[in-house]
C-alpha cells in the first residue's frame, strides 16, 4: 500500500474573532452538570454552595 496525503485548506481567521465564547458561555451556565457528567467523582468533592468564580 502506498501513502495518502491529505492537502488540508489553510483558514485565516480575522484577528479578534472569539470562537469558543459560546463553549465557554454554556460552561459556565451550567457547569455544576458539566462535571456531574465529565467528572463525577470529582462533583462529589466541590461545594458549589460556595459560588464559582470563573476565570
Amino acid at each position: 500500500m502506498g501513502e495518502v496525503l491529505v492537502l488540508e485548506k489553510r483558514v485565516s481567521y480575522s484577528p479578534g474573532t472569539d470562537y469558543d465564547a459560546l463553549w465557554k458561555k454554556i460552561i459556565s451556565e451550567l457547569f455544576e452538570e458539566f462535571i456531574l457528567f465529565f467528572a463525577p467523582d470529582l462533583y462529589e468533592v466541590i461545594d458549589f454552595r460556595k459560588g464559582i468564580v470563573f476565570l
